[in-house]
């Protein structure tokens, strides 16, 4: 008999804006019918959601919030996630993965700031020159 696949080390992508999703995309991609796989991540801290959506392949998406888009949305009771993944987010199946670690933090997108100004450069005037014989 062969021992189980060991998931505890799996090389999951650092969390960044450019793979996270909101619980509203989330839900519209239920609603649209693009939802390909819901996983739960179990870890010390507590549990995160990872998405899979049909159209991206096997890109994961993690669960994130608006304030936080470098790192997973934690939940720390397993029962009140589930209570919220069948409301929220129904579906007919969601894996379960133990012994997860929580996913590095990602490069956030820097924040758009304003450019210092300089000072202002003055164009010169050209003057309009006519050709002879027009007025």
């Amino acid at each position: 008999m062969t021992a189980p696949k060991d998931r505890t080390n799996m090389n999951r992508t650092p969390c960044s804006p450019a793979n996270s999703i909101l619980e509203g995309d989330l839900e519209l991609a239920v609603q649209q019918q693009t939802l390909k796989k819901l996983v739960v991540a179990e870890t010390p801290e507590g549990f995160y959601v990872v998405a899979q959506l049909k159209w991206a392949g096997n890109k994961e998406w993690y669960l994130t919030t608006r304030r936080e888009r470098t790192k997973p949305r934690l939940f720390k009771d397993l029962k009140r996630l589930n209570d919220h993944l069948k409301e929220a987010y129904p579906t007919d199946s969601v894996e379960i993965l133990r012994n997860q670690e929580v996913p590095e933090q990602g490069e956030p997108t820097p924040p758009e700031t304003a450019v210092p100004q300089t000072k202002k450069k003055t164009k010169k005037k050209t003057k309009k020159t006519t050709k002879k014989g027009n007025q």
